[in-house]
């Protein structure tokens, strides 16, 4: 083994003990950037010998040198890498040292890990480092040295579940070649290599996409080497990690799978015996597991003010939820990556941490040698306390545990309303309202928030709180129809987490409501029947049939029947006959907070005849107007309007006669829509609510303002409920038939429940006026993702008439 000098020891140790000596921060969330799922990539992006990363000289003690990540490796540049998760190795340094990384120079550093500066001799050492809003990291060695930095994946800047994948603590050894556990009982000579099955008997499912392990290295040789991890099958990456001659080294990597979900560990340089402890594996998808944010901070010290260092065969309870920058628990966070140091070592020995309160895996953390400093990172879940378990197997030891960031899977706020569970139906309306309170979890970013919407006001915003759960109370006015509380936490890493509350007061089946057509109207021969109300809304879950009847009289059987509709429905091609006058009515049924309402719409008439043609809501040249944004839509239209793809409800609907696609695969093509007016005056001051399944659409002539008038369009909860993203509105857009002009309000990307809304301005009285708005949001049914939509339109005269 090589040797160096009692001085040069002395003087390393000394600079060691000034690095290691960091206070503990007061607790305040130290996220260093955003960060997400987990996304498998390899490739060198420095080496400070070869000119690699633009640096062809050796690391300058104490100086930051800035290297870039995105466009290298495998790293996109279009802004969503939030981490990069490396492997560092350090050599020819002109002493032992500590290397230490950030995102920028506003941000606090991680250390990644400390190298031992005896010649010859290579440090190896996984870390993740947020990246900065430029593509870069910045790292920085204490001493003059060599400096290599290999990609071994990155973590998406927000959550959208399109690529692999949340994070799944499993702590289990699955190889051992001392005695041939998951691989043959045999050393592993220099050019050799070991394939292991990951998924299957481990605890890992198969289509997870790479793994946490701790491989040991256990070298009885006087050379040192490295192991290079891999998917089997792949080529084999420049990823090197050293180990040391005649001791045992630990190191942490995070390794892709192969399709049928094995990884290769090759070896150079030496022989020896390989362990491999498993941390954990991420999934597949990116939405089952737990999402990563990078961090730094110093979650304990042994040798601080009060503490200890761990006795022999010692298990110390140790708190990391809420110390060093980590959130607290119940604020989603799950587990945690750790940068262990053990400080000067009684003996040889190692480290096992796992869950406090759980049972000791029996899996290794770090293995060291008497007075060694030596870093490790690993993963580990944190036990229902927030705790870790450290054991230390070796005579009394120092440890310091250093944070480079966490894990959580989010929970989204709770509402109680004591009066009106969700789905409640109050026939009598509560004449003082009721009051619900919202719970949400503690903070897991900084700056992140809770907010919600009520009915159709405005967004209430408030901070959470870092160290506990933020309650904010919310009145619901006493005032009959549909009430809707929408709750959001809105996080810098582009999640969010929503929950809906619901409920209706008043008893909707005595409302006002209109027929459409009119009675008495001319209509095509396949027009569409809608019953929509001027007052309160019909719940968005109601069951519309729609029954015919040839001529006035409906004491004999109709001519037909639509069957269980969720809105309006057309009556069929070849059923009318032009000339001829017909009669309908419509019963409405829904089943809300287990109480069944229905009434029966009185008989309206309508003249059929051939000349009419059906009012699309569009004028007729309207391909001269600018249509929707297909960019947004990721459909084609044949017709300038969007198909829909309806994701969000498992109810079957029959496509409606013009509909886009028809049937395809395994999704309804259809457009899916909430109906407007079909014509007519539209009078002053009044509320007009048009309901369907998907949505509700809401007008308002403003009798003060003639040239203006208000619209809202609230998606139902129910759609919401299969939303795992946020909602685009493409903005609403209406003709001007007189004058034969078109406007359109700003595009919006909100929640899925966001009350839509904005004004039609600029047509006058007597100008008859089409719009048509469309709402999309990523969607999931059962096992299906994809995105659904929902649109509306309608015409209507502006009036000064009252209502």
């Amino acid at each position: 083994m090589r040797k160096r000098s009692l001085a040069a020891a002395v003087l390393a140790a000394v600079a060691l003990i000034a690095s290691l000596l960091a206070a503990t921060p007061v607790h305040a969330l130290n996220d260093t950037g955003t960060g997400g799922v987990f996304v498998p990539a390899t490739g060198r992006i420095l080496d400070t010998k070869t000119g690699t990363g633009g640096f062809s000289t050796p690391m300058e003690a104490g100086t930051y040198r800035t290297i870039k990540v995105t466009g290298l490796a495998g790293l996109p540049t279009d802004g969503s890498v939030g981490a990069v998760s490396l492997n560092a190795t350090v050599g020819s340094s002109s002493g032992a040292g500590t290397l230490f990384g950030r995102p920028d120079a506003n941000s606090g550093r991680t250390t990644m890990l400390i190298y031992n500066g005896v010649s010859g001799q290579y440090t190896s050492n996984s870390a993740t480092i947020a990246v900065g809003a430029d593509g870069t990291i910045q790292v920085m060695t204490e001493t003059s040295a060599r400096l290599i930095l290999d990609v071994q994946g990155y973590y998406t800047a927000n959550t959208d579940g399109t690529a692999a994948g949340g994070f799944v603590p499993v702590a289990k050894r699955i190889v051992d070649t001392r005695s041939g556990l998951g691989a043959t009982k045999a050393t592993i000579a220099p050019g050799g290599s070991v394939d292991v099955q990951i998924t299957g008997s481990n605890g890992v499912p198969s289509g997870a996409s790479g793994v946490v392990v701790n491989l040991l290295a256990i070298n009885s040789t006087s050379s040192d080497g490295y192991l290079t991890p891999y998917a089997t099958g792949s080529t084999k990456p420049q990823n090197a990690l050293h180990y040391a001659p005649s001791i045992t080294t630990a190191m942490q990597a995070q390794v892709p799978l192969s399709s049928d979900g094995k990884i290769t560990i090759a070896n150079g340089s030496s022989t020896v015996n390989l362990v491999i402890d498993l941390q954990g594996y991420f999934t597949a998808a990116g939405t089952s597991g737990a999402n990563f944010t990078p961090s730094y901070g110093r979650a304990y010290d042994s040798r601080a003010t009060g503490n200890t260092a761990l006795a022999k065969s010692e298990t110390r309870s140790i708190q990391i939820a809420g110390k060093g920058g980590v959130p607290v628990m119940g604020s989603g966070i799950t587990a945690v990556t750790l940068t262990l140091i053990v400080s000067h070592a009684g003996s040889a020995g190692y480290a096992q941490v796992y869950a406090d309160g759980t049972t000791n895996p029996g899996t290794t953390a770090i293995n060291f040698q008497a007075d060694d400093i030596r870093t490790n990172t690993i993963t580990v879940p944190l036990g229902d306390n927030g705790k870790i378990a450290l054991r230390n197997i070796a005579d009394a030891s120092n440890y310091i545990v250093d944070v480079q960031g966490w894990y959580s899977k989010l929970g989204p706020a709770t509402i109680s309303c004591p009066d009106a569970t969700v789905g409640s139906w109050l026939k009598s309306v509560p004449s003082d309202g009721i009051d619900c309170t919202i719970v949400a979890r503690p903070a897991d970013h900084s700056g992140e928030t809770v907010s919600y919407i009520l009915d159709d006001n405005d967004e209430v915003t408030a901070n959470l709180s870092e160290t506990a759960p933020t309650s904010v109370s919310v009145h619901v006015s006493g005032t009959a129809g549909n009430h809707t509380l929408a709750v959001y936490q809105d996080q810098s890493d582009g999640i969010v987490s929503s929950t809906q509350w619901f409920a209706t007061f008043g008893d909707w089946t005595t409302v006002n409501t209109s027929n459409m057509p009119a009675d008495g109207d001319s209509v095509s021969l396949n027009p569409e029947l809608s019953v929509w109300t001027e007052d309160v809304g019909l719940p968005s879950n109601a069951v519309y049939n729609y029954k015919v009847w040839h001529g006035t009289d409906t004491s004999v059987a109709p001519i037909t029947t639509s069957g269980d509709q969720y809105g309006e429905w057309p009556i069929p091609q070849g059923v009318l006959v032009s000339g001829e006058t017909y009669s309908w009515t419509a019963t409405v049924t829904a089943d809300m907070g287990g109480q069944t309402g229905d009434f029966t719409t009185p008989p309206s008439t309508f003249l059929a005849d051939s000349s009419v043609t059906n009012d699309t809501g569009k004028p007729d040249d309207a391909s001269s107007y600018s249509t929707v944004d297909q960019a947004d839509a990721n459909a084609a239209s044949d017709s300038g309007r969007a198909p829909t793809v309806s994701l969000a409800s498992s109810v079957v609907r029959q496509p409606k006669v013009g509909d886009v696609g028809g049937w395809r695969s395994a999704q309804t093509m259809q457009l899916a829509s909430v109906q407007g007016p079909k014509g007519g005056g539209l009078r002053c001051d009044h509320k007009y609510l048009y309901t369907a399944y998907e949505a509700t659409f809401s007008l308002r002539r403003l009798c003060s303002s003639p040239n203006i008038t208000a619209w809202g369009f609230l998606i139902s909860v129910t759609q919401c409920q299969a939303a795992i993203g946020n909602a685009t509105e493409i903005g609403l857009q209406w003709w001007d038939h007189t004058t034969r002009q078109s406007s359109q309000n700003a595009k919006h990307y909100e929640h899925c429940t966001y009350h839509f809304h904005g004004s039609i301005t600029g047509p006058t009285v007597g100008h008859y006026v089409s719009y048509y708005d469309y709402v999309s949001f990523p969607a999931v049914r059962g096992f299906e993702t994809g995105t659904a939509y929902v649109d509306t339109w309608g015409a209507f005269t502006i009036t000064n008439k009252h209502y």
